[in-house]
């Protein structure tokens, strides 16, 4: 229900001009749309797939929890767990084409008031520029 909830005003804000993917890591080549859109999916291995969406040129991954970077307590207690999901925009960019790179991040802990419960926090911006990175070097693999 959380994770609708955030996907919800996620859309919301981008749909309404509040919040845009401008400034996130991006990665531009001469290549058509569907190579773009193919070498995405490629990049994306490690993760398993919740959407695609090639008509509005929109990935979207599965939950995968990964290593807390956060502590609990005062004794400091490595308990926390995050998990992180990536959304990727592929769209027509002159000739080529553009994919942009946004990382959705949560983290979980068993203590204080809203214990037990995934909240948002901010993703890691060296995660987003590693798979944009990555979806470049593909395309330059093939040429464009």
């Amino acid at each position: 229900m959380a994770i609708r909830n955030l996907c919800t005003v996620l859309a919301a804000l981008l749909l309404s001009g509040c919040m845009t993917l401008e400034g996130t890591p991006t990665a531009f080549s001469s290549c058509s749309f569907d190579h773009v859109w193919d070498t995405a999916i490629v990049a994306l291995a490690d993760f398993q797939l919740q959407m695609t969406d090639k008509a509005a040129g929109a990935l979207e991954t599965k939950w995968l929890e990964v290593e807390g970077t956060t502590q609990a307590g005062a004794l400091q207690r490595e308990v926390n767990k995050e998990r992180v999901k990536y959304m990727v925009e592929v769209k027509r960019d002159g000739t080529g084409a553009a994919a942009t790179v946004l990382q959705l991040r949560e983290e979980w802990s068993p203590m204080g008031v809203r214990s037990r419960q995934w909240r948002g926090i901010p993703g890691n911006s060296r995660e987003e520029s590693a798979v944009a990175v990555e979806i470049a070097r593909r395309l330059k693999e093939k040429g464009c």
